[in-house]
């Protein structure tokens, strides 16, 4: 019987996998709208088309997480503008009526991404938006010879050969919507993919004003007040404040993740992925790929995520974290490394699957000053898709959580990377070693290891870096160790204190200092740092622990002092 069951079994499978060979393929590996509609499963988002259509808008910012459909969004909409009718006879938009149907190849379109813009250096970055400027100019090239204006004519002809100064890259886009416009008696539409990556790269890297100075006047000179331009759309991950970038366009329509307009268009709402369920044969899957990638709340609306679930279908319904190290976010790390230490509880909570209430903002405020605003690490979790929303901001609040089980890692993944990192090369090891054996410079050694792998001399200007360096670096240890931060014990507040969870391990008080200039006696500070252990009594919440379990540990006190990538580790004060 069992042969034979597992005989139907086999036959079944068989029969499946001759099933989805005669099926369209995920669209995996392409935003190419217009080629792989053809060919591939394609969910029908073409009603966009027509809320755009009939909200009349100039100028629209759509802000999303990484990886949930932006890019292939504008392209869908590129090929609605400028490409075949015959590639939307059957979506929803030609059913939609006339008006729209008139609207399909009535614009040139203009389309610019600004995804690989990662540079270190404004001079590298200005470089890089002068390559995909030119190809854009080159496409229009007979429409330059319409503007009546010789230097603006030169002008694009730099930029078109990729010779164009900043002056010349700041007034091109809208010289070319000038060009474009006067040369083919038509309105151009204007698409700007991942608008916010070159400022992000700039605020990482430390060229904030220069690139902010240059977007501003490169996107108010082709959408400020529209006069060559039919409908401008950007996309991002992060919503800046208008008095930035966006200071010199007209009052662009922002929707964000918490608005319920346009909400089911990124992503794949709950009735997408039963009909794709459905179709490739997997409806018994539904629960697995609920908990597994549902749990997204844009505006109100339930959705998942739209990578994660192509991937899966395509793996033959296997689970994983497809969304890991598909993006990139040196903001959010950089700000993770400097969070507030009354933040650990909240992590914690939100790591065991917990909704928590949080300060909340839906505009994040001039880049500049995103880091000195403790209250934008979540708004920036929520905008890149960590968290997800529970409910609508209220007087400056949300409650949020982990969506779901694949961002339950990527969320640990992402946060304390630059410790998994140190992990893989052996040096987890090699500490949990010198705890053991109870040998502060080996853990110190080791300790400043990771802070020269992880910090720059630009970052380490206080204490409170320092501080949350030194969380991220023992957070691998947390099956290990209960590791509490900034609480009350004996007469004041420990830094950091780790209780041991398992035999041979000692308890662990730690006590930190930051110089102030380059000649402050590290080995004083360090010193400073130990006495007050002992001074304030920082032991006595873990002794009165031990006590109430019949424990008899030990406890080791760690003086640290920093400057700079430099560190020294005190453990026992001269007798």
């Amino acid at each position: 019987m069992a042969e034979m069951a597992d005989k139907v079994g086999d036959q079944a499978c068989v029969a499946k996998s001759a099933r989805r060979d005669e099926l369209l393929p995920p669209p995996v590996g392409t935003s190419d709208w217009a080629r792989f509609s053809r060919t591939s499963y394609c969910v029908d988002k073409t009603l966009i088309l027509k809320d755009l259509i009939d909200s009349e808008s100039t100028v629209v910012l759509f802000t999303r997480p990484r990886r949930f459909g932006k890019t292939t969004m504008l392209k869908m909409i590129r090929a609605f503008y400028e490409g075949e009718a015959s590639l939307f006879h059957d979506k929803k938009i030609w059913a939609a009526g006339e008006k729209y149907r008139q609207e399909q190849g009535a614009h040139p379109v203009i389309f610019l991404t600004f995804k690989d813009a990662k540079w270190k250096t404004f001079g590298e970055a200005i470089r890089f938006i002068g390559t995909q400027l030119a190809p854009c100019v080159g496409k229009f090239a007979k429409s330059i010879e319409s503007l009546e204006v010789e230097s603006e004519r030169e002008r694009l002809c730099r930029v078109m050969r990729e010779k164009g100064d900043e002056l010349d890259l700041a007034q091109s886009l809208g010289l070319l919507c000038k060009a474009v416009h006067a040369g083919t008696k038509k309105l151009p539409v204007l698409l700007i993919d991942e608008y916010d990556q070159p400022i992000t790269s700039a605020s990482t890297h430390g060229y904030y004003d220069e690139m902010c100075g240059f977007m501003r006047v490169f996107l108010s000179s082709a959408m400020k007040d529209c006069d060559h331009c039919h409908l401008g759309i950007m996309t991002g991950v992060l919503r800046v404040a208008k008095e930035g970038i966006l200071s010199g366009l007209n009052n662009p329509k922002v929707w964000t993740v918490f608005e319920p307009e346009y909400s089911q268009y990124f992503g794949f709402t709950e009735e997408e992925v039963a009909e794709m369920a459905r179709y490739y044969g997997a409806e018994d899957k539904l629960p697995e790929i609920k908990a597994w990638y549902d749990g997204y709340d844009f505006g109100g609306t339930e959705i998942y995520n739209p990578w994660s679930v192509l991937r899966y279908f395509d793996c033959h319904c296997r689970p994983d974290a497809y969304w890991l190290d598909t993006s990139s976010n040196d903001l959010i790390t950089e700000i993770v490394q400097e969070l507030p230490f009354d933040m650990e509880a909240t992590l914690h909570k939100l790591m065991t699957g917990k909704p928590v209430v949080v300060p909340m903002a839906k505009e994040l405020g001039p880049y500049k000053q995103i880091r000195d605003n403790e209250n934008t690490l979540y708004a920036l979790l929520v905008s890149a898709g960590y968290l997800k929303p529970v409910g609508a901001v209220k007087d400056g609040e949300c409650e949020v959580m982990i969506p779901n089980h694949e961002l339950k890692q990527v969320f640990y993944s992402e946060i304390v990377q630059k410790v998994r990192s140190f992990d893989k090369s052996g040096g987890i090891v090699a500490v949990e070693r010198a705890l053991r054996e109870r040998d502060p410079f080996l853990f110190g050694k080791h300790l400043a290891a990771y802070l020269k792998e992880s910090a720059s001399f630009f970052d380490t200007a206080s204490e409170s870096f320092y501080h949350g360096l030194v969380l991220g670096f023992i957070a691998c240890f947390r099956n290990r160790f209960v590791v509490k931060s900034n609480r009350e014990s004996g007469e004041g507040r420990y830094d950091i204190s780790m209780r041991p969870l398992v035999d041979a391990m000692p308890g662990v008080v730690i006590e930190l200092k930051a110089a102030e200039d380059e000649a402050e006696d590290l080995a004083a500070l360090a010193e400073a740092a130990r006495r007050q252990i002992d001074t304030r009594e920082y032991t006595t919440e873990m002794l009165a622990d031990f006590a109430a379990h019949g424990e008899k540990r030990d406890i080791l006190k760690f003086g640290m002092a920093f400057f700079g990538k430099n560190l020294v580790v005190c453990k026992d004060l001269p007798k």
